[in-house]
């Protein structure tokens, strides 16, 4: 049976770290150490053990691994709860199922920090994070590590030695047959590898004499994941950190609201009269994020970006998503989906799709299809498991595989296939008139999903419409409007347009590796962002809906009042800023900016009307308590109070509430109001 122990030099080593984890599991609650200590005299009576120490942390002993792994919460008042991963872990562990206790475990790590506070760095202010030191250099070792190799690299990186050189040394003592050099201080607490005991004891490593290897099935399995993690919880010599901020990414044109709309729905609308830049801001995001085997030798126009011109005849989408000639008997592909097909092929690269003058034509008329298909984004379900996959977002078909199976030449005239299917590498291939296969991963070219589901909305396509609103254009349903994430441009001052363009450039290749990373959406329901966060998870199921539903009360017996789809959104959006929490910034900061830019967002771009709309009557004001005058007043003090963002060192984004405040004042100089200026 599998025996984990709570640590190797513990007091008690045949005391199993089951019996901390089932006390918190049996709890399911909130308790201190006086409750846990008197609960874990009752396991020792049970199993005839000596009861332990009420002093000296020896208790605390006993579960501060699972604290170290992120399978107990602490709470602000030290109280401590078991969360998703303790529970998942716990009845792995009572199955014996190793794997699934290895799957708790390397999920737990890319989700959780393992600086601060920590059984294996006495620093307790270190930022970095053991396990993951040891996972990413046993593998940069050709997957073997020994406790004074591991030793000698946490020792030179507490030291804020480059972690390049601290493998080269590794390297060259092996070569040479030579020892590496550690203090009596490294020796004493890094060569005890009690930061790895979990992992150890879930059957992680094959081990030999004071050496561990990765298992090869596991290295197979988790291999996305382990070239993801990173060693540092903050900065690092070796790619990006596991957690990606968007504040950290900024610079002086992308501001927070770009990246957190985009993490939340990957469909923007950015809108403002022209000549503002609203083009330019898509292209900029492709520039920076365009890996070099797809950037163009003139410089003008990234592999990963698309631009499609929306005509005024737009009346249906032929333009966009093609259709079947009769005369031809086949289907004519269209420059968007060609570009879907492209994006599929580089999962990791994030594709932009500009559509310029997005409401030139009736939007509903030609998007209607890729309105309704965005709704049906969710993540899949593992083949041959009931497992959902969290690292990939799939939609339903755009086109139908019938048509790609006919373009790839695999049926006969009654579309029965008749030869094996072709790979998605060869219809690429042959869409974009390719006859060289040297810049396409070797993994994508086993791949068959064209042929046998369809074209699906790949998960790294970040659709963006910019969208003039004057009197040549057509206005936007509130369909579309749900949809998407509208952000209000109206560009700064004239004069500042000297001196400030610059020609767009590619960055150097660790650089585009961290826009690439900040630009992947990790949630599609609320519920994904509640077992992400089960810390937050109970204060955002009361706080976020009571947001919402005094915002409808304010908006009842109107046609803008929000759903389902708003609180979804919301929700996510509430999780985005969670995963790049500032330091100092509390849940309620959160849910006000989350609360603030979904205002401005998806509510304020519905509302529009006269004073009759808007207006309260004194018997609406009497039933539902308010004194408020008309509804913008009602929305005004439901709005957050947001500190303004700087922007260019002197500009700042729009807050809701300064927003609101421009459309009361616009209905009470025109008795008509609308989010548009």
């Amino acid at each position: 049976m599998l025996r984990p122990t709570v640590l190797r030099n513990s007091a008690e080593p045949d005391i199993v770290i089951g019996i901390a984890l089932k006390i918190f599991y049996q709890a399911n609650d909130w308790i201190d150490n006086s409750i846990f200590l008197d609960r874990l005299d009752r396991e020792y009576d049970a199993i005839n053990k000596p009861r332990e120490s009420r002093t000296g942390g020896q208790a605390v002993a006993k579960y501060k691994p699972a604290l170290y792994y992120g399978l107990i919460d602490v709470r602000e008042d030290g109280k401590r709860c078991i969360n998703e991963y303790g529970r998942r872990y716990y009845e792995a562990y009572l199955k014996q199922d190793s794997d699934e206790m290895v799957d708790c475990l390397i999920s737990s790590i890319s989700h959780h920090q393992f600086g601060d506070n920590n059984p294996a760095v006495p620093d307790s202010h270190s930022k970095i994070e053991p396990p993951k030191v040891f996972l990413v250099s046993c593998l940069l070792l050709n997957n073997i590590l020994s406790k004074t190799e591991y030793a000698y690299i946490l020792e030179n990186l507490a030291k804020d030695r480059d972690y390049r050189k601290i493998l080269v040394d590794v390297s060259l003592a092996r070569i040479k047959e030579s020892e590496l050099a550690i203090s009596e201080y490294a020796k004493n607490n890094y060569r005890d590898d009690k930061g790895l005991k979990f992992l150890s004891d879930a059957g992680l490593f094959d081990e030999g004499r004071g050496t561990k290897s990765i298992k090869k099935e596991y290295i197979i399995k988790y291999s996305d994941l382990l070239s993801s993690l990173s060693i540092i919880s903050e900065e690092t010599g070796l790619g990006m950190p596991a957690q990606s901020t968007p504040v950290q990414m900024s610079d002086e044109f992308l501001h927070f609201p770009y990246l957190s709309a985009i993490r939340t729905k990957p469909f923007l609308l950015l809108a403002g009269i022209s000549g503002t830049g609203k083009s330019r801001i898509v292209r900029e995001l492709a520039f920076k994020s365009c890996p070099k085997y797809l950037q163009d030798k003139d410089g003008t126009t990234p592999g990963n970006y698309c631009m499609i011109e929306v005509k005024p005849n737009w009346h249906d989408s032929t333009e966009l998503l093609g259709y079947y000639s009769n005369m031809n008997k086949s289907y004519q592909f269209k420059k968007f989906v060609k570009f879907l097909v492209k994006a599929k092929m580089f999962p990791k690269v994030p594709f932009f799709v500009c559509l310029d003058e997005m409401n030139l034509a009736p939007v509903e008329h030609y998007f209607a299809e890729m309105l309704s298909i965005m709704e049906t984004r969710k993540h899949p379900k593992i083949e041959g498991t009931d497992e959902v996959d969290k690292e990939v977002i799939k939609t339903g078909a755009i086109v139908d595989a019938q048509h790609f199976r006919e373009f790839a030449g695999l049926t006969d005239k009654n579309g029965n296939i008749y030869t094996m299917l072709k790979t998605d590498r060869d219809i690429y291939m042959k869409l974009h008139g390719l006859d060289t296969e040297s810049d396409i991963d070797e993994e994508i070219g086993k791949r068959t999903d064209l042929t046998t589901e369809g074209l699906t909305l790949p998960d790294n396509v970040i659709i963006i419409g910019t969208v003039n609103m004057d009197d040549t254009t057509h206005q936007f349903s509130r369909k579309v409007i749900d949809r998407a994430m509208t952000i209000e441009m109206n560009g700064g001052r004239l004069s500042d347009m000297f001196g400030g363009s610059k020609d767009l450039e590619y960055l150097p290749q660790e650089e585009q590796e961290k826009w690439q990373d900040c630009f992947r959406q990790r949630y599609v329901t609320a519920d994904e962002v509640l077992e992400e966060h089960p810390e937050a998870a109970d204060d955002i199921v009361k706080i976020v809906p009571e947001k919402l539903e005094n915002i409808n009360k304010a908006l009842k017996g109107t046609p803008f009042e929000v759903s389902y789809r708003v609180l979804n959104e919301l929700t996510i959006m509430v999780g985005v800023l969670l995963d790049s929490k500032k330091e100092g910034e509390t849940l309620d900061d959160i849910i006000n900016q989350a609360l603030d830019r979904i205002l401005l967002m998806k509510i304020l771009p519905r509302i529009e009307g006269d004073s009759d709309m808007f207006n309260l009557s004194r018997d609406f004001k009497q039933e539902n308590h308010v004194e408020y005058n008309n509804r913008l007043e009602w929305l005004m003090e439901l709005a957050p109070e947001i500190v303004a963002e700087e922007q260019d060192g002197e500009e700042h984004r729009q807050t809701a509430r300064e927003k609101i405040k421009e459309m009361k004042e616009r209905l009470e100089n025109q008795e008509f109001t609308r989010f548009w200026p």
